[in-house]
């Protein structure tokens, strides 16, 4: 009945909560095709090993850098009367194949069932929206469905064409899918039912550089356990205190660039970063005017940008450098209490550090610090800073910590042997 196809990149082992809320269905009607962006890690060692007749790998050639190239690929070599999508870090209850089978089974007219979705910010945000409830027939033109919510008939394709390349359209390639097939006049229907877990990567800043699964086994062993339709019932009714309920609607995308949203969101999730340089001197990052997903929102400060935090309790920040020894960093920090600015808990790499803090200066209605630790860089990548917010810290936008200018300085023989090297040429007589 169903062909499920999951695209994914470099997933590895975390691939496995999502593939195993599959398996899990009541419906068991299916084949499940994972299909992999040119995949270069382990992920293909840890889907074989599974060893289920009904998973299909399938690793794309080139690297397209979008789900719309697996996408396309998984329905050409699908089976299935009906296709669905899984992101490759959402869950789905063991009853949504069920759900959507019903649908399509009792009226001919459906040419997408769309069930209840749970959008769920970083682990600790108090960040949710509730989409694909509605019973409005025009509901699709207006909100937005998350593939891992829909499943459409195997003929769809054919009557709107496939998946779109990012770079050509100007809305993002699954809201495009979504939108073609609404304005060509198919026939969206909600199950009426949340069975959809998602875990957004593009809400969670540089989430494809550190992968991980803990919030999506987290919520498999909810799942699981008895109480979880009151689980639900106490998610949408808070969706709905904070407006956050059916509120998720499409933006004019022609007010975009084409491709632009794409490059957005996978910098967000890492995938588009800054170029590495070796750190041979002191360097200063500065902050732009770019939001980074839930953890950051930029405001000008003077001549330059402070980045302000946003609901993520532990935001994360890029230096775009390696170095094979350790730096030493400060940062430049914001808060409107001067308490907040008395100490700063972070990690590198997953590493923790010891900062020190210097005394707060009053400028405005702000308090001003420098945060100061050093730490070992990555030899041959870029370095993650990870902030653990304390509550006072943590409150979102001028109320939260905020973060300016970012010094960075190598420490060691290197970072000597550099700037002998410096001053070498600056003495050295021209020829």
């Amino acid at each position: 009945m169903f062909s499920v196809i999951m695209a994914t990149y470099n997933r590895g082992r975390h691939i496995l909560p999502s593939i195993q809320s599959v398996l899990r269905q009541t419906c068991q009607d299916f084949e499940l095709l994972v299909v992999g962006d040119c995949c270069t890690d382990e992920t293909a060692d840890v889907v074989r090993a599974l060893a289920s007749p009904q998973i299909r790998w399938s690793n794309l050639s080139e690297r397209g850098g979008s789900q719309a190239f697996p996408n396309n690929a998984g329905i050409e070599m699908s089976r299935g009367q009906y296709v669905a999508y899984l992101g490759h870090d959402d869950l789905w209850a063991p009853d949504h194949l069920e759900a959507l089978a019903d649908l399509f089974g009792r009226d001919p007219r459906p040419d997408f069932v769309v069930s209840g979705a749970i959008f769920h910010g970083p682990r600790a945000s108090n960040y949710r929206w509730v989409t694909g409830i509605f019973s409005e027939p025009d509901a699709a033109f207006k909100h937005f469905f998350p593939p891992s919510s829909f499943g459409h008939r195997r003929d769809v394709v054919d009557r709107i064409g496939k998946w779109r390349y990012p770079k050509e359209i100007n809305a993002p390639v699954d809201a495009d899918f979504m939108l073609r097939a609404a304005k060509s006049g198919m026939h969206f229907v909600s199950t009426q039912r949340i069975t959809v877990q998602k875990f957004a990567a593009g809400h969670r800043h540089l989430s494809y550089m550190s992968q991980s699964s803990d919030e999506q086994e987290r919520m498999a062993r909810r799942m699981a356990r008895p109480g979880f339709d009151g689980y639900l019932a106490t998610e949408v009714a808070k969706a709905k205190a904070a407006n956050a309920y059916m509120v998720v609607v499409h933006p004019d995308y022609e007010r975009f660039e084409k491709g632009q949203l794409a490059t957005q969101i996978a910098t967000n999730k890492g995938i588009v970063r800054p170029d590495l340089r070796t750190l041979r001197q002191r360097e200063v990052i500065k902050q732009d005017n770019s939001a980074k997903a839930l953890d950051w929102f930029p405001l000008q400060t003077g001549g330059g940008w402070t980045i302000w935090v946003g609901c993520n309790p532990r935001p994360k920040l890029l230096v775009p450098f390696k170095y094979a020894g350790k730096a030493r960093t400060r940062m430049d920090i914001w808060h409107l209490h001067r308490e907040a600015l008395t100490g700063l808990k972070l990690s590198a790499n997953d590493e923790p550090v010891v900062t020190s803090i210097s005394e707060a200066r009053q400028e405005g209605d702000l308090w001003n610090a420098q945060a100061t630790f050093e730490t070992a860089l990555r030899k041959d990548d870029h370095t993650i800073l990870e902030l653990h917010l304390t509550r006072l810290q943590r409150p979102a936008g001028r109320n939260g910590i905020g973060v300016a200018d970012i010094e960075v300085t190598p420490l060691g023989w290197r970072s000597i042997v550099a700037k002998g090297t410096q001053m070498l040429a600056k003495f050295r007589p021209a020829r």
